[in-house]
């Protein structure tokens, strides 16, 4: 029977209760047609699907097509047509939203049904669903349409008061503007009574009309009193029940109906009293009543309107992370929570552009938790109406997440008073509302939140959260778990059941709920009011068991939901019943007779007990081993059931399963829910997989025997194979959350890396895997490219075989396009695929890393000045609208002007003689006219304050603005995480843009008006509207010119973290970006920018041997709106240089140039003057826009920054220090090309940040002051010192600087070292003296990571403590280079490495890094798997083999006191200049060779594993 069909049989009440679910979002005539069809449909998979929604949206449309046209009945036939067309406007554009409506009536459907099944409702149920709440309603919708009605009707009042009162004004002036010798006559005195009549028929309305608005405003304020509020409070406790299970929350839109019904009353009485304050005004006389009585009623309004409004601020949508949507008021670190607060105000005269503030633990009381935490992410969000609804003016935060704030001195403050899953926290939601002159200040807040930072701690945050919210309507009661209080079993047993109803899809029945009251409280089962205490719940162990009564629920709940749901809401898993009980059920049945149960002694398991007689004709049970998610995420339940065997001694294995208790066929129970069916049509041996249990014949008959169940359904080397390729964690695809977060131009960023690559769905969907392997290394390595490989395949086959099961492959992700198109672009070579995604996630955490930084770069003072000149961009735009609108009024005035005049005479003739009205006109023809001369000098003053201000903003823009982003983009080239993104500038250019724009449009529309009307003034006005408008186009002009920026400097695709260097032959990009982003401008100009390469460059002239390079191509390219970030931009992907043969060409590395006058360094030779490497060589990219606009034409231009070209791949650390230099000294505007004619210094300052930065872009982290003092000591013998160019990057033939050093180390970094220097475990740059001190005091085997000072290519080396003899040793390792790394990790060979002493005995030394830290627990997870496993057996007759690092057992000195000698670049670079010394001076001795203090390593060797066992 269909779910609709049983719905159609409850009793009224319940039908009354699925009649409020069906509205205008969805009506019931739908869910009436469609019924089967509706049922047959995944809504909830749509609804978190935009793409699966979109399409069945498309298929309910079309079967509503179809069963209109079926429709005999006219007047249906025309409703549903209505409904369609309703439907198609409301969802068209969010079919999402629709498929989560649809959705929530079903579960709340089967909720109804569900509670229908038990025998009686529960309590809570009960008092949430009975009829005197619609009587309520009722009541409720009646008074609020009274008081609307009388509200209108008061309206009518007013006018007519209005009306009287403009009769009484006319007559009373015409009586007034009579001869004094008509004064005295008959008519006179008629006229005089007749107006006292009409002035106490005046008194009268106005006193009647306060009257009744006294006796409103009461009938107001008695509603919201007795009523309106008790009803919101109805609400908030029907949404504490609805988020713990309970029935459906509605009713919002009722309360946003009174609400905003109830506030259109109080507005309009206050317009009403508004509009008497103007009639007394113009009339008033003694005792008025509206003066005295007035200010009182306005007060009691202003203030019904300010409570009113303060209490419809509420949080429709509680926080709730997407992961969990049926778990509400959890919120884990670091995940993202969504959150919706609403205004149940619907008013045209509110300000749409209300800012919502989010506040976390606002005015939470001090220790009253022990953890803190904070907003990352954006926490203000503008108020919208939506559109989908019935237009409430709301907000969504879908980005919110929380981080816990550090300590300083170490600790958290109360720590151990209440549990993390007890702590409560709320979320603060401010806003400032003005309406009508009142400014309101409103707050609400969410309920109480539980914060976790593991999910294992979710089942104990969900149990506080029921607990809280069945037990208080309290909204902040943070002291709630100091003292919990008791919840009775009828009250609990309730919420349990909801649990399952919402979780699983169907609820408890009686004799379940009353198992689960005999586990939790023993013989008070049977009492409903017992008193059930917390710390019985969920702290204390049930008797026997090593855990609690609801983490053993919360267990099969997860079960069930997981991978038994078909079972379970086919009703057939008994569930809940004790061993006695299952004794009684199946003592009578046949053999083969089971039913199923959860386990009560595993957490989360199922098992089956089945009726067994042997040859005797005793009956025995059977109940095998609990089936837990482990096991089921290999075999479904189903399956298992169909195909279980048991072996008996010996005997052929059978299936001894037959009925489902009582007595239904196992295939009829279970057919349809089987995976998987024998073929017929492939020609192939079908082959399953058998799930078997070995039952003995000495089985005891007096209770249940336990069988094992089987093993996953896998051979043990699949099974390892699969572990080591997919065992990752969530908290492995942090990468990839994060870069979702970011905003819409970084993201564009993202694709940017992507693209031409590989489609970025298959980067999403497969985020957990790429994010767990090591790509680096399956870049150099075929065998590990490969695995890396086959696991994306294995993955995406996985993927879509759950998508089959879930009947989610229309509406689900395209997996077998993503593996077609793995196979065809990198089957045959997996390493492109390695080399790929390793630079991709590099790219990727270089983006994470800006976005990070630029958070925090903002300062206080610079918001502070970008809020203020967007304040002075709106007041532009603000004040340019009005001009708008004066041209507009001034037009109505001149039509008015042309009306009187044109018509005057056959309006007044037959009524006042005509010279009489000719004079009136004339002289109102004048006012007229003397108004308009005075608004348009307005309008031109207006004007002219505009160009002012404008002037003054575009020197801010242009001068300030745009320098610092300059600036802060040169400091991003070479490292920086700052934030570069230009769309703050862009809107401000724009927004600027468009006011100049206008200007000379009104300007021209002003002019044809004076034209069209033959104004007298026009002469006058022409050259000062001609002025206007020419210093409006110049300052257009200013703007624009400014407008281009380089966005994206060169860069080539295989240096991504090195920009400004530019290899010829080799494809670089840039990319140029139009500030001013105006569909003007896209539509009517034609934005065509030209590079060009070193266009007016001087120094191509002065300088000789300057090298000329031209581009492969004369492109160009039209500017165009991106279509992911809107900004409106060009960009060259595909740009080459290649150096122009012939005069000018100077040698490859250095070129002889003449220095202009004047430029000399001191202490420095005429010779080294006159000498420019090409490294020291700087060009520039020219950008031209030929702009052409109405009034404006002017060539647009912009360059990249200083760019160094190279000839071969060897040169770029010399160019790349060229880049970082220059872009340290430089301030952006100034484009020196010959800088490095004199080279400045830089401060040890400066360039240790940008050293900084270059190992946070390396290995995602900066240098600490330890080792930037270290290096300091490299470049400078004093902190204040200065660090000369020569220094820095200058080598020659006997030595090299110490930046090619450096730059070496970051290469070893990023190749080799890049997650261990991320997890800090490289000391890195430490002297001899340091390393001696910090490892002599530590124990035996303490040692620390350092870079060798000797390899220039990158290497490093580890020193280790040793005490014996009674003295101290540190030892060091021969350093490791990068080709020796590439064959054996750093810390495989930890783990490996060994000293062979003089007995052959191996042991390795390496037992703790720095300080103290246990060498396992700082690499374990980096090791390979052959090194940490047990050997495996040999395969094909070979012996497996390893690499092991061995070293020889240094000699101990002779004296414990003698002090060690450790590696440092001078001392052993002067004991090798005296060994050469000696050779030199004793040719003929044989001198032994040097020993160094680096014992030599012995690495690589080929060991059998197991002689180190």
């Amino acid at each position: 029977m269909s779910q609709w069909k049983q719905i159609q049989q409850l009793e009224i009440r319940l039908l009354e209760h699925v009649d409020y679910l069906y509205d205008d979002n969805f009506p019931m005539d739908i869910r009436q047609g469609l019924a089967g069809w509706i049922e047959a449909q995944d809504w909830d998979s749509a609804a978190n699907d935009e793409s699966m929604a979109t399409v069945l949206f498309s298929n309910l449309l079309s079967q509503l097509e179809r069963v209109r046209s079926q429709e005999q009945n006219f007047l249906q036939r025309h409703n549903m047509k209505i409904i369609q067309q309703q439907l198609q406007v409301k969802y068209t554009s969010t079919p999402a939203i629709m498929a989560r409506v649809i959705s929530t009536c079903l579960r709340e459907e089967r909720r109804i049904l569900a509670s229908a099944c038990m025998q009686e409702q529960g309590p809570l149920e009960k008092s949430l669903q009975s009829s005197v709440q619609f009587e309520r309603q009722k009541n409720m919708d009646n008074r609020v349409g009274i008081i609307r009605g009388s509200v209108q009707m008061m309206d009518q009042a007013v006018k007519c008061i209005e009306d009287m009162q403009d009769d009484f004004d006319f007559r009373y002036k015409t009586l007034q503007s009579r001869e004094t010798t008509d004064k005295n006559s008959e008519m006179m005195k008629q006229e005089v009574t007749r107006l006292q009549e009409m002035l106490n028929r005046l008194d009268f309305k106005r006193k009647e009309i306060l009257s009744k608005m006294d006796l409103v405003i009461k009938e107001i304020d008695d509603l919201m009193t007795s009523q309106l509020s008790p009803e919101l409070q109805d609400w908030k406790r029907r949404q504490q029940i609805a988020a713990i299970g309970g029935p459906l929350l509605t009713g919002l839109d009722q309360l946003q109906s009174w609400f905003t019904l109830t506030a259109q009353s109080l507005f309009q009485i206050k317009r009403q009293l508004d509009k008497l304050g103007e009639l007394v005004v113009k009339v008033t006389y003694e005792s008025d009543p509206i003066p005295l009585q007035k200010p009182q009623m306005e007060e009691r309004v202003k203030y019904l309107i300010y409570h009113l409004i303060k209490s419809s601020f509420v949080v429709e949508k509680q926080p709730c992370m997407p992961t969990h949507p049926q778990k509400p008021l959890i919120i884990k670190t670091g995940v993202q929570f969504t959150t919706k607060v609403r205004l149940l105000v619907k008013l045209p005269e509110v300000d749409y552009q209300l800012k919502v503030k989010t506040t976390f633990d606002k005015d939470l009381p001090p220790g009253r938790v022990s953890r803190q935490f904070f907003i990352l992410t954006n926490n203000t969000k503008v108020m919208d109406i939506e559109d989908y609804s019935n237009g409430c003016l709301s907000v969504e935060f879908r980005h919110l997440q929380l981080k816990e704030k550090k300590y300083i001195n170490g600790t958290k403050g109360n720590e151990g008073l209440l549990s993390v899953t007890e702590e409560l926290h709320s979320l603060s939601f401010e806003a400032c509302f003005t309406v009508q002159g009142l400014t309101i200040d409103l707050e609400t807040c969410s309920l109480p939140l539980v914060v976790i930072s593991n999910v294992s701690q979710l089942p104990g945050g969900w149990a506080s959260v029921m607990w809280y919210n069945l037990l208080t309507d309290e909204p902040r009661n943070m002291a709630f778990f100091g003292n919990p209080p008791r919840a009775t079993w009828s009250q609990l047993s309730e919420v349990l059941s909801w649990q399952f109803s919402t979780f699983a899809g169907r609820g408890l029945n009686k004799e379940q709920l009353s198992m689960l009251g005999e586990k939790l409280l023993g013989q008070h089962a049977s009492c409903s009011d017992y008193q059930v205490s917390w710390s019985k719940f969920c702290k204390e162990n049930i008797l026997g068991k090593p855990f609690s009564f609801w983490m053993w629920l919360d267990s099969i709940l997860e079960l069930i939901k997981k991978h038994l749901l078909p079972v379970w809401n086919e009703n057939y898993i008994m569930g809940f019943v004790s061993k006695e009980m299952e004794r009684i059920l199946l003592k009578d049945k046949e053999q083969g007779t089971f039913l199923l149960r959860f386990s009560e002694s595993h957490l989360g398991g199922i098992t089956f007990t089945w009726v067994q007689h042997n040859e005797n004709g005793e009956m025995s049970l059977n109940s095998v081993e609990p089936y837990t998610k482990n096991r089921l995420s290999a075999l479904p339940f189903a399956d298992i059931i169909r195909d279980y065997k048991v072996i008996s001694d010996g005997v052929v294995p059978e299936n001894p399963l037959k009925f489902l208790y009582p007595k239904i066929p196992k295939d009829e129970a279970f057919g349809r829910l089987y995976n998987s069916q024998p073929s017929k049509v492939h020609p192939y041996i079908p082959s399953i997989l058998i799930p078997i249990s070995e039952l003995r014949s000495n089985v005891s008959t007096s209770s249940p025997v336990s069988c094992q169940s089987p093993e996953p359904p896998m051979t043990p080397g699949e099974f390892d194979m699969l572990n080591e390729q997919l065992c990752f964690s969530m908290e492995t695809m942090a990468q990839w959350l994060e870069l979702l977060k970011l905003d819409s131009a970084l993201q564009g960023h993202v694709r940017q890396v992507y693209k031409g690559k590989i489609p970025l769905e298959i980067r999403h969907h497969l985020s957990l895997l790429i994010e767990s392997q090591d790509w680096d290394s399956a870049a150099v390595d075929e065998n590990k490219a490969s695995t890396c490989f086959r696991a994306l395949l294995l993955d995406l086959d996985q993927q879509w075989n759950r998508s089959v099961q879930e009947n989610n492959i229309l509406g689900g992700p395209n997996f077998s396009g993503m593996k077609d198109f793995l196979l065809k672009y990198f089957v045959n070579q997996p390493m492109n695929l390695a080399v790929i995604l390793s630079e991709c996630l590099k790219e990727e955490m270089r983006i994470l890393a800006s976005a990070r930084e630029a958070k925090h770069c903002g300062s206080p003072t610079m918001e502070q000045k970008w809020r203020m000149l967007a304040h002075k961009i709106n007041e532009l735009q603000k004040q340019t609208s009005e001009v708008k609108q004066e041209i507009k009024s001034l037009e109505g005035l001149y039509e008015n002007l042309g009306f009187i005049q044109k018509n005057w005479q056959s309006r007044v003739e037959g009524r006042v003689g005509l010279p009489q009205s000719k004079a009136a006109v004339e002289e109102e023809c004048c006012q007229q006219t003397l108004i308009i001369t005075q608004t348009k000098q307005l309008v031109l003053q207006q004007v002219g304050n505009i160009l002012n201000q404008a002037e003054q903003t575009i020197v801010t823009l242009v001068d300030v603005e745009l320098t610092e982003w300059k600036r802060r983009q040169q400091k991003a080239c070479i490292g920086s995480p700052v934030d570069t993104s230009l769309d703050h500038l862009e809107k401000m250019f724009t927004a600027v843009a468009e006011v100049l724009v206008q200007i000379p449009k009104q300007l021209q529309k002003l002019q044809d008006l004076i034209g069209k009307y033959n104004s007298t003034d026009s002469s006058n006005l022409t050259g000062q509207m001609a002025e206007i408008k020419s210093f409006s186009l110049s300052l257009l002009k200013k703007l624009l010119s400014n407008a281009l920026v380089v966005e994206k400097q060169p860069v080539m695709a295989s240096l991504p973290q090195r920009p400004l260097i530019i290899k010829t032959g080799v494809r670089f990009a840039v990319s140029v970006r139009f500030l001013a982003n105006l569909t003007e401008f896209i539509q009517k100009c034609s934005l065509k920018v030209t590079p060009s390469f070193d266009k007016d460059v001087e120094e191509a002239k002065t300088l000789k041997g300057f090298r000329q390079f031209d581009f492969d191509s004369n492109g160009y390219k039209f500017m165009d709106v991106h279509p992911a970030g809107g900004g409106l931009e060009a960009e060259f992907g595909h740009m080459l240089l290649k150096e122009r043969k012939g005069k000018g060409k100077g040698s490859q590395e250095t070129k002889v140039v003449d220095r202009p006058a004047g430029k000399r360094k001191r202490n420095q030779s005429e010779e080294d003057q006159r000498h420019l490497t090409v490294f020291e060589e700087l060009h520039i990219i020219k950008f031209v826009i030929a702009f052409k606009h109405p009034g404006l034409e002017c060539d647009i231009e912009t360059s990249s920054l200083p760019l160094v070209v190279i000839s071969s791949t060897n040169q770029v650390p010399a160019a790349w220090a060229s880049v970082m230099w220059y872009n340290m000294l430089s301030n952006g505007e100034q484009r020196d090309l010959s800088l490095f004619l004199t080279p400045p210094s830089l401060t040890w300052e400066q360039l240790s940040q940008v050293l900084s930065w270059q190992f946070l872009s390396a290995g995602q982290l900066e240098l600490n002051n330890d080792q930037l003092s270290t290096l300091r000591d490299k470049f400078v013998d004093n902190p204040d010192d200065l660090v000369h160019w020569k220094d820095f990057s200058k080598c020659d033939k006997n030595e090299s600087s110490a930046w090619f050093w450096i730059d070496g180390i970051l290469d070893l970094i990023k190749k080799h070292l890049a997650d261990i220097w991320r997890d800090g475990s490289i000391m890195g740059f430490v002297t001899r003296t340091r390393t001696e001190e910090l490892l002599k005091a530590k124990p035996n085997g303490t040692f620390l990571l350092r870079f060798s000072e000797s390899n220039k290519d990158g290497a490093i080396t580890f020193s280790w403590v040793e005490h014996s003899n009674g003295g101290t040793q540190v030892h060091a390792v021969d350093p490791y280079i990068k080709q020796e790394l590439s064959v054996n990790s750093l810390p495989d060979i930890i783990y490996n490495y060994s000293l062979k002493a003089q007995k052959n005995t191996n042991r390795n030394p390496l037992l703790y890094l720095y300080p103290d830290i246990h060498k396992d627990t700082a690499f374990r997870r980096y090791y390979s798997g052959s090194e940490t496993t047990a050997p495996k057996n040999s395969k094909h007759g070979y012996v497996p083999k390893n690499f092991i690092p061995v070293s020889e057992n240094p000699t101990p000195p002779p004296s414990p006191t003698r002090e060690l000698e450790m590696m440092d670049t001078d001392s052993q670079d002067t004991s090798m200049e005296h060994q050469k010394l000696i050779k030199e001076l004793f040719p003929d001795l044989l001198l032994p060779p040097y020993h160094g203090v680096c014992t030599p390593s012995l690495q690589f060797t080929s060991v059998d594993p197991q002689s180190f066992a």
